[in-house]
């Protein structure tokens, strides 16, 4: 079948005679098929009996009597083989028959002219048309064929294509059912040649019917959707993304694009965009899913999902991050975060995939009634969460995306869930609209996505706090005053960021920041070796020189014995052989650095908390994967509140780097916690070895340098102060103004003494004389974590103790102040135990005293009346505010759990929940910013007499805990990544300088052919379509016999009732 035509032979009279007729006619025709099958069998039938066949192995295969029809068989199965087994319908036997995941691109010998088959089962494989320039563009990735767009063809246009004025297209082959598609070019006029078996299937035509398409579902899930309507524009299509443009420095121009990529988020989260209607819908799901709790219809339990967040590698660690917060503040919630590889090898596989060190098992992942679920996911391609946003349809109707545009292929799944004309607004996808960036290390990603997963945080805790049932199910912690402090802080990050990055949020150019400075020392020691190692090269003796440096000198002062040029040889060749490890001694002399380091094989550790350690970890891993040997490093990270010691400092040698995030101890919430990290970078620093140790770098926003750390970054504060840092700057003024007035009024030797306890509580709560680092206010002194735990104990200890001595009789008093500093730890455990009984008791004695008519409830009047005799301060509409927190059915009257709940609360608990606004004149759900020149401010003056100002300040702890995970950590992952770019491309452009070009690799690339967006996964998801139709099927079969049960206990109730 090499050309149209065939030769067959036709049997007349017994003698053979030769027609030619066309092979698409023969294959057309059932006739024309007999008899070519009669002109074969008689010569056919005569070689198998010829005696010179007799030895054939045809012969062990077919019986040639005639009596048996076993030859007529076999040339019918020739020649329909031969006719029917082209191109399209091999593939189409292939797919039916193969098990697994793949993609596949198939052409034959006979037809590559003019044919090419291409398909898809479990892997995604999409083909984009450009009808203007005349080429087809196929890939595993959306993205990757939208390469037409941006590049012209480096020959120009095909010889034998008419260019066409029509828009591209893109076709996404279903490769959840499996699916086949035949592009041919062959045949312009009218259908390309399909065997017969598939005739029946419809011929698309593309590219001004230059093109014809050809498709095949296996399941036919596609149902009645026409093919038309499967196409997507390319061009003049506001939803696709054109890859960008190339530049010298994809990395740098990734990290420049942060400030503009995060602004733009925040401004159409403010604004009605399509980001706004996807939380329109989850904001239904959520209230759809608490509802359930609040009447009863979803029973709580400990394997219960409420909402579920799944992804792979950095999408994951930011999922777990974001999932922290919810749990933080939503504790009765259940909120889980599982890898995308171990969902789809609980559910996704025949046989169930054990999760081996993990808590997760089909059981204790209870995924019904309908939980929400949130795939982070960058790319949007990625194997694993693509295969579960399939998977989990089995589940849930209630799944959402977080990916970097809205063409991707999560997004084409998950909008095939709903029907397109009856769900218009049935969004289910938050874009960040980063589209897809080629450098491999990840930054503008990351900070991207955790930014828009802070807008959703924030959407999500206002959902649930705007309803007083909800809060009551879901043990909301968070307020109303938290979620303005964020957004606050979250609209001064972007000018963090433009600081940081040297870009303003316009995409315009600043100028960088003194931060690049530092890492360029710090990989010093690695570049001195690679200068000496060249040079070294290059220094050999030249052709014409006679003697090497040693001897040659010895020559030129006369030396003329032959034994003597032994010894300088030796000189020349110790020279020659430790040439580099002799300059970098005397670079690192110059450069004042420790001439004991390591010359090789550095590492670096990067602490911070989890997901800013990691993403970073990835981030410079990929910076270095390219690079040389000799100039490479390893990267690890760890905790350093936590594993960072235990897991890493067996690596802290002579000269490895330590990279360590500290948390704002300037915030009361997060002393300690920058305590412990400057605990963790002291411990590592003070290991030595040869009298050398790591060199340790610290970033952060508290100015004070730690006297181990080589180097600190200082991050600016953007943001106004917290209460506990306005009350620190208030008792830094008075003490100041106290110690002025001292100086002019009472003489140096007439002082008072003080004793060692007012000393040391003085110099706990004074600030040092040490320099800032930034540009804050004259009063924002220089403080280490030391320092500032020792202020802010000091302030929590005076607070607790004035509440505490408040409610002490006087003989109490005496009998205390005589008592041992145990007992008297004793006695006010002792006290808090009683007042707390006693707390209760006269809640109770209240409740019933006011209730006058004896109902068990109380009205607005009895409850105002009753709440003034426990806390007569606070005011009459705050009481009615208190009211309707308190009353959660909205019955208009209290039981006495609802008053004692209420009642047990402290003030400063009670007031930041009442009052609730969170709707912004368009009446749009949105958090407005806090307007407080520092954050506190209206709550101080609207506290009662008698509570304190440190006791108003730990009522921020969370809003301080958030702004760490959400804002301050996201700035020290940006300032991690300037820092190590500028490492990475100083070792980058140094390899083509020694060698005039030739060496040299790009670090926005690695090693592995698969780019991130195609990120391989461990689990295989050829079971996934089974499973989701078993699964489904499963779980209707549970709702019916549920129903039939539950139908047959009423009828037994009334048959027993009847009896």
């Amino acid at each position: 079948m090499n050309g149209r035509e065939i030769k067959p032979l036709r049997m007349r009279n017994g003698i053979c005679m030769s027609t030619e007729k066309k092979s698409e006619d023969i294959s057309a025709s059932l006739d024309e098929r007999s008899k070519l099958v009669d002109c074969i069998i008689g010569p056919f039938t005569t070689y198998l009996t010829s005696a010179t066949n007799k030895t054939s192995s045809i012969n062990d295969y077919i019986r040639h009597d005639e009596e048996c029809g076993n030859v007529l068989k076999f040339v019918e199965s020739v020649v329909g083989a031969f006719f029917d087994n082209d191109l399209f319908h091999t593939v189409r036997t292939f797919l039916e028959n193969a098990k697994g995941s793949f993609g596949l691109s198939v052409s034959s010998s006979l037809d590559a002219h003019r044919q090419v088959c291409f398909a898809a089962k479990g892997q995604t494989l999409s083909l984009a048309f450009y009808p203007r320039k005349g080429i087809i563009c196929f890939g595993s990735e959306q993205a990757a064929v939208k390469a037409g767009l941006n590049y012209d063809l480096p020959e120009g246009q095909p010889g034998n294509f008419t260019p066409v004025d029509e828009d591209a297209m893109r076709l996404d082959l279903d490769d959840l059912s499996g699916e086949i598609c035949l592009v041919d070019w062959g045949y312009k006029d009218h259908n390309p040649s399909i065997s017969p078996p598939n005739r029946m299937l419809s011929v698309e035509k593309l590219m001004g019917g230059a093109v014809s398409v050809v498709l095949h579902h296996q399941t036919n899930s596609m149902g009645k959707t026409t093919f038309r309507k499967r196409l997507v524009p390319l061009e003049n299509n506001e939803c696709i993304k054109p890859l960008l443009d190339d530049v010298d420095d994809p990395i740098r121009a990734d990290i420049e694009d942060i400030p503009r990529i995060c602004s733009g988020i925040q401004d159409e989260w403010n604004d009605a965009s399509l980001n706004r209607l996807t939380a329109w819908n989850l904001a239904k799901c959520i209230r759809q899913r608490l509802k359930g709790h609040v009447n009863g219809t979803i029973k709580k339990g400990t394997t219960d999902v409420d909402i579920l967040l799944t992804g792979c590698e950095v999408s994951l660690w930011l999922a777990e991050q974001f999932a922290a917060d919810l749990n933080k503040c939503f504790p009765k919630l259940q909120i889980k975060t599982v890898s995308s590889n171990k969902l789809l090898g609980l559910f996704g596989q025949e046989l169930a995939m054990p999760t081996i060190g993990f808590p997760f098992t089909s059981r204790t992942l209870d995924m019904h009634d309908d939980p929400i679920v949130i795939i982070v996911s960058h790319s949007g391609g990625t194997f694993s969460p693509l295969a579960c946003s399939n998977l989990l349809q089995s589940f849930s109707r209630s799944i959402f995306a977080v990916t970097s545009e809205w063409d991707t292929q999560i997004g084409k799944q998950l909008r095939g869930m709903y029907d397109s004309k009856k769900d218009l607004l049935m969004s289910r996808i938050f874009s960040t609209e980063v589209g897809v960036r080629p450098a491999e290390p990840c930054s503008v990603s990351v900070a991207a996505t955790h930014q828009l997963l802070t807008n959703i945080f924030e959407h999500i805790c206002l959902t649930i706090i705007s309803d007083p049932g909800f809060r009551a199910v879901s043990g909301a912690v968070v307020t109303e005053t938290d979620l303005r402090i964020l957004e606050r802080c979250n609209r001064e990050n972007i000018t963090a960021l433009e600081k940081m990055t040297g870009a303003n949020k316009r995409g315009c150019e600043f100028v960088l920041l003194n931060i690049i400075y530092i890492p360029s020392r710090l990989v010093a020691d690695l570049l001195p070796t690679l200068r000496c190692r060249s040079r070294f090269i290059h220094n050999e003796e030249p052709e014409g020189c006679s003697y090497p440096l040693i001897s040659g000198i010895a020559t030129a002062c006369g030396l003329k014995a032959e034994w003597a040029f032994y010894i300088t040889r030796f000189f020349d060749a110790f020279i020659y052989f430790w040439l580099p490890q002799i300059n970098v001694t005397i670079l690192r002399i110059v450069q004042g650095r420790n001439i004991r380091h390591r010359m090789v094989g550095r590492t670096v550790v990067i602490g911070d908390i989890p997901w800013v350690a990691q993403a970073a970890e990835a981030f410079l891993g990929k910076i270095f994967a390219c690079s040389y040997s000799i100039a490479g490093c390893g990267v690890l990270s760890g905790n350093p509140a936590d594993h960072l010691v235990h897991r890493h400092t067996h690596r802290v040698v002579r000269g490895s780097l330590l990279v360590c995030g500290m948390p704002d101890g300037r915030l009361a919430a997060l002393t300690t916690a920058e305590a412990s990290a400057c605990l963790a970078v002291n411990q590592a620093s003070s290991i030595q070895s040869i009298g050398g140790t790591c060199e340790s770098i610290t970033i952060g926003h508290n100015p004070h340098k730690l006297p181990l750390a080589k180097r600190a970054i200082f991050l600016e504060k953007c943001r106004p102060d917290f209460l506990c840092e306005k009350i620190l700057k208030d008792n830094d003024q008075k003490e100041n103004e106290h110690r002025a007035s001292v100086c002019k009024i009472v003489k140096p030797e007439q002082a008072p003494k003080e004793s060692l306890k007012e000393s040391l509580t003085r110099r706990f709560s004074m600030n040092s004389t040490g320099s800032t680092g930034n540009a804050d206010e004259g009063l924002d002194r220089s403080r280490s974590s030391a320092r500032l735990l020792g202020a802010y104990s000091n302030m929590e200890k005076e607070a607790s103790t004035l509440s505490f001595y408040g409610n002490l009789t006087e003989k109490a008093h005496r009998k205390l102040d005589s008592a041992s500093h145990v007992d008297a730890m004793i006695g006010k455990v002792v006290n808090d135990m009683m007042r707390d009984s006693r707390s209760v008791d006269q809640i109770r004695a209240t409740f019933y005293q006011f209730d006058k008519d004896g109902s068990g409830e109380l009205d607005l009047d009895e409850f105002m009346a009753a709440y003034k005799v426990l806390r007569p301060n606070v005011t009459d509409d705050q009481l009615k505010a208190m009211f309707e927190e308190a009353d959660l059915d909205k019955g208009g009257t209290l039981d006495f759990e609802e008053f004692r709940i209420i009642a047990s609360m402290p003030e400063i608990d009670v007031l930041r929940k009442i009052g609730i606004e969170n709707r912004d004149e368009r009446g749009i759900l949105q958090v407005e910013p806090s307007k407080e020149t520092y954050f506190g401010q209206d709550l101080s003056k609207l506290s009662p007499p008698g509570v304190g100002a440190f006791l108003m300040s730990q009522s921020q702890n969370l809003s301080m805990e958030l702004y760490e995970s959400r804002i301050a950590s996201m700035q020290r992952f940006v300032a991690m990544t300037v820092m190590f770019h500028q490492m990475g491309m100083r070792v980058q452009s140094f390899f083509p300088k020694i060698s005039f070009g030739f060496l040299g690799y790009r670090m926005d690339r690695t090693h592995s052919i698969m780019r991130i967006a195609t990120t391989a996964s461990p689990v295989s998801g050829a079971d996934v379509r089974d499973r989701m139709v078993e699964i489904r099927l499963r779980s209707e079969i549970n709702k019916f016999v549920g129903k039939i049960g539950s139908v047959w206990r009423k009828k037994k109730q009334t048959m027993n009732k009847a009896e």
